[in-house]
């Protein structure tokens, strides 16, 4: 079966949009959950116009909200040629071998990156930057390596070297806002470009969904007796990548690397008990908690069908296609069956946290296996984030929403208002 056949029947002309540039939000709201909340029901496509501090009013009991808790790291570099000349170095991603960037992040005898360039260099060029950490010198110098599979890659060197690389990172870099911005990070930017549970360092990209969020929002959250779940989706640049073809099953998705401890696992298995008796709903804050909730789902698919090198060094991997072919015909385990199995693996192997890779296209004809909400801010023209939220709402519900929000004077993108998209 052809990936074309997947996606035969989706025009990409659908799921486009106008995007005024005075819709785009470029700074946040003073206050965090003051944002507009736009609640769509995938059932009934009903429209509801709220705010985010009232989302706890809107999700019921015994819900479970799964958010990532990744965190943005200051990724852009502007360095100095031996020259004089100035070039700005984005680091993408750790070059290592490593289920997160974690490993890359706290090195302290250099490290290795995968590096957008922005200026003139050359192979073997090295760059600097100077500073001060708690008041005394930092000195950063970059090496530009040969390029591995089309990717630039940079030698980074520092002294002190006690220090890890993301503290490096933290005192000369940047934080990097989305390109469509079209401005420079200010200090502001550290705090309110990062959620309030933001941990696992690692992201170049903030999950958005989860900037509305405060202690006041979780506090009335937990009087409803509505759980946390945390997961982690290091987001790339890939995010803000369009579908530049005009037909989709061309489009090379984006990989990116994730991380689910065993407890949220058990979170997750537990609301499905709940859902044999019309409860156990699950909302997953921002696309990247979706993509990693589905991930789960096909994982422990592959595992149970022993569907080709479902295991990688203990490691998920889940391609772009894996999860049509593995629809295309034949009967598929329930979502309790997935992670039972997925769960059993972990212990058979020692791990605490299921760790790995994912190139999960979510488009219309997809599925959904764990999803009963997403709470998700209002994303690009022509991006994979559109057809994901399509695929929930329905190819209809997810232009009128989109409507809706542009007449009644929704922001748009990182730093604008919510939706809650629901099916219940």
């Amino acid at each position: 079966m052809t990936q074309a056949h997947f996606f035969s029947n989706i025009s990409l002309s659908d799921y486009d949009y106008d995007l005024p540039a005075e819709c785009i939000a470029k700074f946040p709201l003073a206050e965090r959950d003051q944002s507009k909340l736009l609640v769509a029901d995938a059932l009934t496509g009903r429209l509801e116009h709220r705010r985010f501090f009232e989302l706890p009013d809107l999700l019921p009991l015994k819900a479970l909200l799964i958010c990532n808790n990744t965190k943005v790291i200051s990724a852009r570099l502007h360095l100095q040629k031996q020259s004089g000349g100035k070039v700005e170095i984005l680091c993408i991603e750790s070059a290592e071998a490593s289920p997160d960037n974690a490993f890359g992040l706290m090195e302290t005898d250099g490290a290795v990156w995968k590096c957008l360039i922005g200026g003139r260099v050359r192979e073997g060029m090295e760059l600097s930057k100077a500073g001060l950490f708690n008041g005394k010198p930092l000195f950063l110098s970059a090496k530009i390596l040969p390029k591995t599979n089309g990717e630039t890659q940079v030698r980074f060197q520092w002294s002190p070297q006690c220090l890890p690389f993301v503290a490096v990172l933290e005192t000369l870099g940047q934080v990097p806002l989305p390109p469509y911005l079209k401005r420079d990070a200010d200090e502001s930017d550290k705090v309110r470009y990062q959620t309030m549970y933001a941990k696992q360092d690692g992201s170049v990209a903030a999950p958005t969904a989860g900037l509305h969020f405060t202690d006041a929002v979780f506090d009335r959250l937990r009087e409803k007796s509505i759980d946390i779940a945390e997961l982690t989706l290091h987001v790339g640049l890939g995010t803000f990548k369009p579908i530049e073809s005009a037909d989709v099953a061309d489009h090379a998705m984006h990989s990116e690397r994730i991380a689910v401890p065993k407890d949220t696992l058990n979170k997750l298995l537990a609301q499905l008990e709940r859902r044999k008796d019309g409860g156990g709903k699950m909302i997953a804050v921002g696309t990247t908690s979706v993509r990693t909730l589905e991930t789960l789902y096909w994982f422990g698919v592959r595992l149970a069908k022993k569907d080709g090198d479902a295991r990688n060094n203990n490691q998920i991997m889940l391609s772009q296609w894996d999860s049509y072919r593995l629809s295309d015909g034949g009967t598929l385990p329930d979502a309790s069956e997935s992670l039972k199995t997925l769960v059993e693996w972990a212990e058979q192997h020692g791990l605490s946290t299921i760790s790995g890779e994912t190139q999960l296209f979510i488009a219309p004809g997809y599925q959904y296996a764990l999803c009963d909400g997403i709470i998700t801010n209002f994303h690009q023209p022509h991006s994979t984030l559109i057809l994901l939220v399509a695929t929930f709402l329905g190819k209809s519900l997810w232009k009128k929403v989109y409507d809706e929000a542009l007449q009644n004077g929704y922001r748009f993108l990182s730093y604008g208002d919510a939706s809650l998209l629901r099916r219940w």
